[in-house]
């Protein structure tokens, strides 16, 4: 059993979608779980780096928290 406190969740328009953030913010491999196709739950640190990878290409990720 793993216990996870300080999560992430990323929910995209489409599984691609997702993926490709994913990919950009080199996380794909740190997913701990997706919950449907277009959602990832990732650590904290991770879910960070892709909202950070994301504004530097000039995008504006929905942020909630």
């Amino acid at each position: 059993m793993k216990f996870h406190l300080h999560v992430g969740v990323i929910e995209a328009e489409s599984e691609q979608a997702l993926n490709e953030a994913l990919t950009i913010a080199r996380c794909e491999a740190r997913v701990l779980a997706r919950l449907a196709p277009n959602v990832a739950v990732l650590e904290r640190g991770d879910t960070q780096l892709v909202i950070a990878a994301l504004r530097e290409l000039g995008l504006h990720p929905k942020v909630m928290q």
